[in-house]
């Protein structure tokens, strides 16, 4: 369970800095940056610059392998972000706040792409390293804080304001008035840094003195020829430096497409093998395994299953439901499931419809499912009666293939 700062925020999960004595390259880089954060007006700010950047530098359309990549490398940045300004001393309060509201901020953006809507969607960065989903909401309110004194946290209100002006909006995002709102109080903390670091000065170089009247007079008195030459060699020399700069920046960008090629993949999700598991049910008829590319469905024939117009589960079942729970604890996603019945009527106290006993049957099989661990915020309980028939219910084959339980897992 992750801890609690002094801004009601929950602490970003441990992670692992980089060893001091490794001669790596990642070492040196991070010995690179490190020196860049010492020197730094606000250090939270210059360690974050990679994540700042990316706000702005996020794709429209990725692939899902692409998105996975990406989401590693953010995680990475994120862990050396936390490194860098805990080896600075900046105060644990800051550093909580300022990796809670770069999560938020991330989230935020890629949520606003089709390729955020999967996996991301459900497991969000600040899921995943502070345990919250409230960042939208709570990244105001703990900004409300911090400006009441802003000079002790000017350097999270100055993070915080590069972030809403890269894009994030957080609660304000869909409102009515959210974009009046959001544009007031980012114009506040502008206010509250300009009157911290003051205004920045208009002249590019104000200690230059100008130059006194005739300085240059004497260039009049060039030839042409001796100007075109002059005019030549400067070209000559901006020429040769643009080169120089272009094959440098070229060798850089080779390196960094190099090192992504070194780089570890991140481990393929987990497959479900129900097929292979159930293999001795399959053969004796007890169930069926549907696989296609969106789900894994498990048919149990309602038969075995329950007694004739009764919801309880026969134990000779429980064995094989036991081994779908467990593969299923194995994978992310949702999990449905539901019962189904033939068209005959059905007259008791208890079912007074083949629609309640099918509900009750389907809420039957998902309890047995969590009570072998099957989280309960995953699974869905439908009873759909006799409206989606397999087989003919005039015939009595047809109406025992229509009496099931199907267990749908979609990752």
């Amino acid at each position: 369970m992750a801890d609690m700062d002094p801004q009601g925020i929950p602490s970003p999960e441990p992670d692992n800095k980089p060893a001091a004595g490794n001669d790596s390259q990642p070492t040196r880089i991070f010995e690179q940056r490190f020196a860049d954060v010492q020197r730094a007006q606000n250090p939270i700010l210059e360690a974050a610059r990679r994540l700042v950047r990316c706000l702005c530098d996020l794709p429209e359309r990725m692939a899902p392998a692409e998105t996975e990549r990406l989401r590693a490398l953010i995680n990475q940045e994120l862990d050396t972000f936390k490194a860098l300004v805990e080896r600075a001393n900046v105060k644990r309060e800051h550093v909580i706040a300022s990796h809670y509201a770069i999560c938020t901020a991330l989230d935020d953006v890629a949520l606003q792409h089709e390729w955020g809507q999967g996996r991301w969607a459900n497991h969000s960065l600040l899921v995943q390293h502070h345990q919250d989903n409230q960042g939208g909401e709570k990244v105001y309110q703990v900004l409300g804080r911090l400006v009441e004194s802003p000079h002790e946290h000017i350097a999270v209100i100055q993070l915080i304001y590069h972030l809403m002006s890269l894009g994030f909006m957080g609660r304000y995002r869909g409102m009515t008035d959210g974009d009046r709102q959001h544009y007031t109080i980012r114009q506040r903390l502008y206010d509250l840094l300009l009157k911290h670091y003051g205004p920045v000065p208009n002249e590019l170089s104000p200690h230059i003195e100008p130059a006194p009247p005739g300085r240059f007079r004497h260039l009049y008195s060039l030839s042409p020829w001796a100007t075109v030459s002059v005019l030549a060699l400067v070209a000559l020399g901006l020429f040769a430096w643009m080169k120089y700069d272009l094959l440098r920046r070229q060798n850089e960008l080779v390196r960094q497409i190099e090192a992504i090629g070194r780089m570890t993949p991140p481990p393929l999700p987990q497959a479900l093998h129900l097929a292979e598991l159930l293999k001795d049910e399959i053969a004796r008829g007890v169930v069926a395994v549907h696989d296609n590319d969106r789900d894994t469905t498990v048919v149990f024939r309602g038969d075995d299953m329950f007694r004739a117009g009764q919801a309880d589960v026969n134990k000779r079942l429980l064995p094989a439901l036991n081994k779908v729970a467990r593969e299923i604890n194995k994978v992310q996603g949702k999990v449905q499931v539901i019962g189904h019945s033939d068209n005959q009527p059905i007259k008791s106290v208890r079912f007074p419809s083949n629609q309640a006993l099918s509900e009750e049957r389907a809420a039957v099989v998902s309890e047995c499912l969590a009570s072998q661990g099957v989280a309960k915020g995953r699974l869905e309980a439908i009873g759909k009666g006799d409206s989606e028939p397999v087989g003919d219910n005039k015939t009595i084959a047809g109406r025992a293939a229509n009496r099931r339980v199907e267990v749908v897992v979609t990752q």
